[in-house]
């Protein structure tokens, strides 16, 4: 029978693995089929959305997966989950609108914001992915 240990890891390695496809659900289909079939501007604010919307559902994930690696012993993989929870969490604030008065002459960037939070989602995918290749090995 398996140990409690045996078992945190493959749930550590289930959700850091789920966020990771989540991730990547988000920065390269989504966005390839959003801006294959809708005009750039439906298409800029759908990927806007979209990314808000992974962005917490895949910190939760990975927070989950960086509990139960704890749990198992997996330090390395419980480190790498938590790096990637927050990096997740920095779309959120990345997205955000800006709060305060408008500084008059000078327009908000919403395209170099969508850039930068799909291209952050790409690489936390990876993050993720590692996170899940290590709590799969226990390390």
């Amino acid at each position: 029978m398996a140990s409690l240990a045996d078992i945190a890891h493959a749930f550590s390695a289930g959700f850091a693995g789920g966020a990771a496809a989540s991730g990547w659900m988000a920065a390269v289909i989504v966005a390839n089929a959003a801006f294959d079939g809708l005009d750039y501007g439906r298409a800029d604010r759908h990927m806007r959305r979209v990314l808000l919307a992974v962005a917490p559902f895949a910190a939760t994930l990975l927070g989950v997966a960086a509990a139960t690696a704890l749990l198992s012993g997996t330090f390395a993989a419980f480190a790498v989950n938590v790096l990637a929870a927050l990096g997740f969490l920095s779309n959120i604030w990345t997205l955000a609108p800006r709060k305060g008065p408008r500084v008059k002459g000078v327009r908000e960037n919403k395209k170099g914001k969508r850039v930068l939070a799909v291209s952050l989602t790409l690489m936390l995918s990876f993050v993720a992915a590692a996170g899940a290749f290590l709590a799969a090995l226990g390390i």
